[in-house]
């Protein structure tokens, strides 16, 4: 990974991706057609800046302070050491993933119940020796996910859709809920890596569609790995890093490592792990995008 000199960080630098989007049509509704065609013309930069709303800071701050405190109760380790595990994961989640796509789940409903998952299956309380556990696990998990973010949750049987290998009864579902619950502490709220991405994408601005579109990137790559039990092992922040750094490479292909080091500068984040992090990733998303990190990394050692 490309590491970066402190010494010579700009005090004010702007984060500048050029656009490879454009604006929906019509999507200035008070503007005349040619002013129009003079905005669709131009490049729609992605642009971060250090200095604008100092309290970002302190969340940022917070936001790791609370990821950290969560990681003595749980890391992951169980879940990429155990082959039985980590193959009732991999069914649990897909069925997760099944279910949010029938239902249109958000992508935090679907983060939030992978995650619940992860930190009930790690627990003294999680029945390995019982096949249908692990489905019963999924359910309750999904269920408190979708009660926690969304705004129409589908009753208990009717959550249980698309290809499911045993079907409870609602009080079944219910008290597993139960189990969940006291098993995490009521600690639903857990800080996670689209807790990082809403932090920039508001330091963006929020004001073109390449922002939302750079949100949206962000979060389907998020969801492609995470299946992954590998990833479990990775605190929020330097998956939401590896993530982002990685959509980077996708929409600034000429020169992405400038903007990336100007991220890890406003993010503050240990690069090694972020590095570790990066490789898995461009792994398994394909291999786009690690050549171009590992030849500047290598210029900047010699």
């Amino acid at each position: 990974m490309a590491l970066f000199d402190d010494s010579q960080e700009l005090q004010n630098p702007p984060m500048v991706l050029d656009a490879l989007f454009c604006e929906e049509e019509g999507f200035e509704e008070d503007l005349g057609e040619n002013e129009e065609e003079e905005i669709a013309k131009k490049p729609h930069p992605l642009v971060l800046l250090e200095n604008d709303l100092f309290w970002e800071d302190d969340e940022l701050g917070n936001l790791i302070a609370k990821e950290e405190r969560a990681w003595f109760d749980f890391d992951g380790g169980d879940l990429s050491s155990d082959g039985a595990l980590m193959a009732a994961r991999k069914e649990a989640v897909h069925w997760i993933y099944t279910v949010k796509a029938h239902y249109g789940f958000s992508a935090l409903t679907t983060v939030l119940a992978v995650n619940y998952f992860d930190r009930f299956v790690s627990s003294l309380q999680f029945q390995r020796d019982k096949p249908w556990m692990s489905q019963l696990a999924a359910v309750a998990c999904l269920s408190l996910a979708a009660k926690v973010e969304e705004t129409h949750v589908p009753l208990l049987l009717d959550l249980q859709v698309e290809e499911s290998r045993f079907v409870f009864e609602a009080k079944t579902i219910q008290r597993m809920e139960l189990l969940v619950l006291s098993t995490l502490k009521w600690r639903m709220h857990p800080v996670t890596p689209i807790s990082f991405f809403s932090h920039i994408v508001r330091r963006l601005g929020l004001k073109t569609h390449l922002h939302w579109e750079f949100l949206w990137r962000c979060e389907r790559l998020l969801l492609s790995v995470i299946s992954d039990s590998r990833f479990a092992c990775s605190l929020p922040s330097v998956l939401a890093t590896a993530t982002m750094l990685h959509v980077i490479d996708e929409i600034e292909p000429h020169n992405p490592v400038e903007y990336q080091n100007q991220l890890l500068s406003v993010l503050k984040i240990n690069e090694e792990k972020v590095d570790e992090c990066y490789k898995l990733m461009v792994e398994t998303s394909g291999g786009h995008g690690c050549s171009q990190r590992q030849s500047h990394k290598r210029k900047i050692l010699l």
